[in-house]
């Protein structure tokens, strides 16, 4: 009975293709029966951007260390489970089934309907079973391309009908997660299909569910390729950034994919000190999505990145049960630091810090510590082994610890380390990640206490 009960499943699957003569898309116009599509779709740009990936794997980076992991935001791709869910309208039960048997077999070759079963069939094929790394590449390459060439010659013949555009949006998508897969492989051909087809989709009809697809492919081949090079490569987050934005403004309808897209291209350029970039997806989020649950997600980072000028709001319990506050501190420059104790680039700059420390500090210059641990043992351990005498905000609650505590959170802080000097005032200087731009902000902060001292 299993047996049979998959073999209904793929069939099932591969019927659906017969049903999509019926119907047109919601949203589409159709194209003029007399604009034929050739190759490539029209209006196609003449200078893509992007230039072929590196042929080097490089991992996410972790600013942080295990204990603190950062959300990568990665938009996940089309998968054949949507696709099914997108072409579901057959009844289950066996004779609708017998029913539908008959359909297909009756599919004439070459027709779009024909094509769309094929790029089916050829998805729910296996692999050849080999260990062998490069005979898996090539047969994903090979199939890839033969969905390409099948849902292209389907394209041809049915973007002009009214009574198939829904064939035409399954043929489309079926085309860009083929090229999509190619592109993220390094394929330059693909990487150039994907900006076209999104390009000339638009210029079709903005209005199409294609359209949308297209552009929403080509942000999350920007996205993957950000997470994969952008070590290296940094112009990869600026395209994400790009793509987000433009995704954005050229569907402002896609209430969920646009934030999400906005969202991630924010944090991604934050978590690279990319600031104005952050700023700009964050202030889209504001303006185009303001009841959007992603736009309260970044109401911290767009915070941060408005406070300097700015007061520092900062106050919370300490390890030791008490509580302190930036306040205590007025009179004096301080340096607020978050950080954890297994983060590795806080531990790398941690001895420049405690220099500046052990500098300044009869100037009047004092640390304050956010810790984002989530174990006491672990902070008590690291400050005896290191000599850290900062005061820590630090809570006893553990649904207040971590990437949870509240002044991170308030704050949008998803780095460490991450610190903000603030002057004698209370007013914020300087947010950055790194310990070596702190000095001179630091002395001119102090000079002009001291101006400000002598004019009292």
């Amino acid at each position: 009975m299993r047996h049979r009960h998959d073999f209904i499943s793929i069939v099932a699957c591969m019927l659906l293709v017969s049903q999509f003569g019926c119907g047109s898309e919601d949203t589409a116009t159709p194209q003029a029966a007399g604009n034929n599509i050739d190759g490539k779709l029209d209006g196609a740009p003449t200078n893509p951007q992007p230039k072929p990936l590196p042929t080097t794997s490089i991992s996410p980076v972790s600013q942080t260390g295990p204990a603190l992991k950062p959300n990568t935001n990665v938009i996940r791709t089309a998968s054949l489970s949507r696709d099914q869910r997108d072409m579901q309208d057959l009844d289950n039960d066996d004779t609708s089934l017998k029913n539908e048997v008959t359909k297909i077999q009756e599919l004439e070759e070459g027709t779009p309907e024909w094509n769309v079963r094929e790029i089916t069939r050829l998805k729910v094929t296996a692999l050849p079973k080999t260990g062998n790394v490069d005979e898996l590449k090539k047969a994903r390459v090979d199939r890839n391309q033969k969905i390409i060439q099948l849902a292209m010659e389907a394209v041809k013949q049915c973007h002009a009908d009214k009574e198939k555009q829904r064939l035409f949006t399954v043929c489309i998508r079926h085309l860009l997660d083929a090229h999509l897969q190619l592109a993220l492989e390094g394929d330059q051909d693909s990487i150039d299909a994907l900006y076209d087809h999104s390009e000339s989709l638009f210029k079709r009809d903005p209005n199409s569910s294609s359209a949308a697809e297209a552009g929403f492919t080509v942000a999350k081949f920007a996205n993957t390729s950000a997470q994969r090079f952008a070590i290296d490569e940094p112009r990869w987050i600026e395209e994400f950034v790009k793509q987000a934005r433009l995704f954005a403004s050229r569907f402002p309808k896609e209430s969920v994919r646009a934030p999400q897209l906005l969202r991630a291209a924010a944090e991604t350029s934050q978590l690279y000190g990319l600031n104005k970039q952050a700023m700009d997806c964050c202030i889209d989020l504001e303006r185009k999505f303001p009841k959007s649950n992603e736009t309260a997600q970044v109401a911290g980072l767009l915070r941060r990145l408005r406070l300097k000028g700015q007061p520092l709001q900062l106050a919370g319990e300490t390890i030791e049960g008490g509580y302190v506050s930036v306040d205590d501190y007025k009179g004096s420059v301080v340096l607020v630091v978050f950080w954890s104790t297994t983060a590795k680039p806080f531990i790398e700059q941690l001895p420049q810090i405690q220099a500046l420390s052990k500098k300044y500090r009869k100037y009047g210059f004092e640390i304050m510590g956010v810790n984002l641990d989530d174990e006491e043992p672990a902070i008590d351990a690291f400050q005896e082994k290191t000599s850290l005498d900062w005061r820590q905000i630090f809570y006893s609650a553990r649904d207040k610890r971590g990437w949870n505590n509240p002044s991170a959170v308030y704050y949008g802080v998803r780095r460490v380390p991450t610190m903000i000097l603030v002057d004698h005032t209370g007013i914020t200087d300087l947010v950055t990640s790194k310990a070596s731009e702190l000095e001179e902000p630091l002395r001119a902060l102090l000079r002009k206490k001291t101006a400000a001292n002598a004019n009292k």
